[in-house]
């Protein structure tokens, strides 16, 4: 009896996720897909190897990539692998979450609350219809492993040079990663409770690559241009107003930025003087987290919350064990039991249903997206095969494509990389392919 109760929130989970995979199904490639496809077609399994494992390699996110390159070798443009593959690595890293806070709090009620928090967040909803989030998921999933290797109770330098290994692919996979060692490091001042002078030599290994390659990508990726969506802004003021527009995208409102800072100080000062160090460690994690991108003035997306909920579920694990501790005191242990499991049911219930809500709009525009881009991609498909170095010619082209959009789509779709894409007014006399996109249809136009 009690091992299926143990197993009532791994199946309540479970249904969460499969609900609201399930109102992004009919999801396809994007813009940022077709561009990174047209990356990956050109390198090898050995190149593509390489960027991940040198350090010094300025190749974009290989970690990400390489998800794009083993699927379109293998399922071409079938969206419905992108997506599953998608999916499927978003339930581990729930999974990941629920082991992770299991550890942290020693409670799988809290953790299970935790988990299925993260499991379906209308805040980042994105991840689960648009596949160039996969970076997130990604850097989310080497993240998550690697804190379990750095946390683990007797930890030598064989799970430092694990959660160091772990530490590469996550950065490799998206720059918000870099903060890990910072978190760890956290981790072992407030929490670890066999903490030794020389355990502090571990932090070097990782903290020296963290360092460098955060110096490394700042170079590489900022911008001095004002306008430009790399640009940063390293100042108190962007630090606590990006902050505060962060926190109002978790939670839809619209509250001044400095009632956000005032009260996450007077909720870390709190916890401090209540010796509350789980609680404060969590809270440090969702700030420490979000510093890479939190500068991004003209960049900023409310799916950068993958990685940071972390901290918010850790939160909301926390509670739930200081409840649920105080509920088994109070009341018979079968009654305990199963309050806690109805309550638990409702609050999965309820979570899927404001997931519902709060991405009606987000599903509009993913069905809209949908129409345009499979559209285009089936109609150049069915397209006799053009020449080599053909050029094929556009008088119109989807809604939000871009000339680099437009070739991209078009060498991915054609699986070539010889033949160009050109947008026109009018049509070259010499044009073979004139193409028309309308009313979500690609029209081949007579000469």
């Amino acid at each position: 009896m009690r091992k299926l109760i143990q197993l009532v929130p791994f199946v309540c989970i479970s249904v969460l996720l499969v609900n609201a995979f399930r109102l992004f199904k009919g999801a396809y490639l994007g813009r940022d897909d077709f561009n990174n496809l047209y990356w990956v077609q050109r390198e090898s399994l050995v190149e593509m190897a390489g960027h991940i494992l040198n350090p010094l390699s300025s190749y974009f996110r290989p970690t990400g990539t390489m998800c794009y390159w083993l699927l379109l070798r293998f399922f071409d443009l079938n969206p419905g692998a992108y997506h599953g593959f998608l999916w499927v690595l978003h339930s581990a890293n729930t999974f990941l979450v629920y082991i992770l806070l299991g550890r942290l709090t020693r409670s799988l009620p809290s953790a299970a609350v935790g988990a299925m928090l993260f499991a379906s967040q209308a805040v980042f909803a994105e991840i689960y219809w648009d596949f160039g989030t996969v970076f997130e998921v990604v850097a989310g999933f080497f993240s998550l492993l690697g804190i379990l290797a750095w946390t683990s109770e007797r930890r030598g330098w064989r799970e430092v040079l694990l959660a160091s290994l772990a530490l590469l692919f996550a950065a490799k996979g998206k720059e918000m990663a870099l903060t890990m060692p910072a978190i760890w490091a956290i981790y072992d001042l407030l929490l670890r409770k066999n903490m030794q002078r020389g355990m502090a030599l571990h932090w070097l290994l990782p903290g020296a690559f963290a360092a460098c390659y955060a110096v490394k990508t700042i170079l590489d990726m900022r911008s001095p241009i004002a306008t430009h969506p790399y640009y940063m802004s390293i100042n108190w003021p962007t630090l606590a107003t990006s902050f505060g527009i962060y926190c109002n995208m978790l939670l839809k409102t619209n509250v001044p930025w400095q009632l956000w800072c005032l009260g996450f100080l007077i909720l870390s000062l709190i916890f401090a003087l209540l010796r509350s160090w789980l609680s404060l460690f969590f809270v440090c994690y969702v700030l420490i987290a979000f510093l890479p991108v939190i500068f991004l003035v003209n960049h900023r997306h409310a799916f950068y919350w993958y990685i940071p909920f972390v901290g918010i579920s850790g939160l909301a694990a926390v509670l739930t064990k200081n409840v649920y501790s105080a509920a088994i005191v109070r009341n018979p242990h079968w009654l305990s039991q199963a309050g806690a499991i109805t309550i638990f049911i409702l609050l999965c219930l309820g979570t899927f249903e404001l997931q519902k809500e709060f991405t009606r709009s987000q599903r509009t525009q993913m069905r809209t997206s949908t129409n345009e881009y499979r559209a285009f991609v089936v109609g150049l498909k069915n397209l006799p095969t053009p020449l080599q170095d053909e050029t094929i010619f556009f008088d119109s082209m989807p809604s939000q494509f871009d000339k680099d959009v437009l070739l991209s789509a078009t060498q991915v779709a054609l699986g070539r990389t010889d033949v160009g894409a050109k947008l026109v007014t009018e049509f070259p006399p010499e044009a073979r392919y004139r193409l028309r996109f309308k009313e979500s249809r690609l029209i081949r136009l007579s000469q």
